[in-house]
């Protein structure tokens, strides 16, 4: 999995490349952090080119979610499948995390 990373404003894209599983869990939530980090009041993780995400992948955005929010920031997830966007409805972050079609409907 690669991790590319843009810059709009004070809103910051993070788009994943690949399904996000365990053994790339770190790398994702340290780009996550990076952005955080570096004041992004709006995070959009593009999750088009996954196919799937691991539980410890949904912990690291549950924990970006409650973090963001303390600071009156805002986590989007854009450009999920049917199948992942299944599995975060399941789990109910579809309430935590606004969920967008695409990119461009996060940032307006």
């Amino acid at each position: 999995m690669s991790i590319l990373k843009e810059t709009y404003g004070q809103a910051q894209v993070i788009k994943v490349t690949a399904s996000i599983f365990f053994d790339s869990v770190q790398e994702f939530d340290a780009a996550i952090q990076e952005a955080e980090d570096a004041g992004a009041s709006r995070l959009v993780i593009d999750v088009s080119g996954a196919e799937m995400i691991c539980s410890s992948a949904i912990t690291t955005l549950v924990k970006h979610h409650s973090s963001l929010k303390g600071k009156g920031h805002k986590l989007y997830l854009a450009g999920c499948n049917q199948s992942v966007k299944k599995v975060l409805t399941l789990l109910g972050l579809d309430k935590l995390v606004e969920l967008t079609d695409n990119v461009a409907d996060a940032l307006r």
